[in-house]
């Protein structure tokens, strides 16, 4: 089974790069646990152990997911020790912490399995959070004349749910207009999005990004730190403009 999907850690800022996009190839999960004799009736979650000492646990029904899988390749080739080799788990809708590398050992437990990261305070959900992000212009303070046409430009990511809308704002978000999107790769990618602005007076303008994803719900405006289930928040760059 051979699958785009997008991967983002749950430390990634606002505005963040520690997101990628990738194609992978691998086997469903429930089709390993099925040759191996399938879950037991009184396993309530699915641990697991990396080469690392890392450890992760799912719910045994997000485990069973169909698209939940063992993966083996990255962009058509063996996955590189970086990225788990021999085989990691791909688990939809997820932060990268829920999607161990270096599996040793899967087993089916009977209580709640805290894994390494839920230790240290981190969330055992770690469901993604809608995000946006520009990244065209680049960061820093950018220089315009106006009447230029500014192009902007990034991507948009929701997990599992898709991106329904993308809007840019040119005001600091009082007031927003759509981007355009181009279609996902795959039901679990990120979305490119694009729009031009033409500033009509001169001064320093604070541009931002939103997100509405697949059910309609719009990327939250409050801004917090990633601990414990990852950040929120409005990207934003500011942009000079002169006559």
């Amino acid at each position: 089974m051979q699958r785009p999907h997008t991967l983002e850690c749950i430390s990634n800022d606002v505005g963040g790069d520690l997101i990628s996009n990738a194609m992978w190839r691998g086997v469903r999960f429930q089709d390993v646990l099925n040759k191996a004799g399938g879950v037991g009736a009184k396993a309530v979650q699915i641990a697991f152990s990396c080469a690392d000492g890392y450890t992760e646990s799912l719910p045994v029904a997000e485990a069973l997911h169909p698209d939940t899988l063992l993966a083996y390749e990255m962009n058509g080739a063996p996955l590189s020790p970086k990225h788990g080799f021999p085989v990691r788990l791909l688990v939809p809708g997820h932060f990268g912490m829920k999607n161990p590398k270096w599996i040793t050992k899967i087993e089916g437990v009977d209580y709640n399995f805290m894994g390494y990261w839920e230790r240290s305070g981190w969330s055992q959900q770690a469901i993604v959070k809608t995000m946006s992000r520009i990244t065209t212009p680049g960061g820093g303070h950018m220089m315009y004349k106006v009447g230029d046409d500014v192009g902007l430009g990034g991507v948009a990511y929701a997990g599992d749910r898709g991106i329904r809308a993308v809007d840019v704002s040119a005001d600091d978000g009082k007031t927003w207009e759509p981007a355009q999107i181009k279609p996902p790769l795959g039901k679990y990618t990120w979305v490119l999005w694009a729009a031009v602005w033409k500033p009509t007076t001169p001064g320093e303008y604070t541009l931002r990004v939103r997100a509405q994803d697949g059910t309609g719900t719009l990327q939250t405006r409050e801004e917090v730190g990633t601990l414990p289930d990852g950040a929120s928040g409005y990207h934003r760059i500011r942009i000079r403009v002169s006559k």
